[in-house]
């Protein structure tokens, strides 16, 4: 059985690294940015690049009815909108709305950021 006294000290990165998120966003919210998403920056590289920050900007404009929607919106194919459209859900990013058969992808968030690189 593991003593409870001893850890890793990745996972002291880890703690660490997820409070300086927590006061980050508390930091936010006190200075008129609430229901602020802070993003590690290693997730946020992975999953931000031109054509998912173009969708990103649209939604924040457009209240798009479908998927399907947004895609002819942007002129990209179904498919590939679907696939960024999951992974920016998987980081809490976005979020989608019901309505019908349809899946209308929404904003989650006012403000998404990336956390401190220092």
């Amino acid at each position: 059985m593991p003593d409870p006294n001893e850890f890793e000290s990745e996972e002291a990165d880890i703690d660490e690294r997820l409070e300086l998120r927590a006061a980050f966003s508390a930091t936010l919210t006190q200075h008129g940015y609430p229901d602020t998403l802070v993003l590690a920056r290693d997730r946020a590289e992975e999953v931000f690049h031109d054509r998912r920050l173009d969708l990103l900007d649209h939604l924040k404009d457009n209240d798009p009815r479908s998927v399907r929607a947004l895609a002819e919106e942007l002129g990209y194919d179904k498919g590939v909108i679907s696939r960024d459209l999951q992974k920016l859900a998987s980081i809490d990013v976005i979020e989608y709305a019901e309505e019908g058969r349809s899946k209308a992808p929404r904003l989650k968030h006012e403000h998404v950021v990336v956390e401190p690189v220092v």
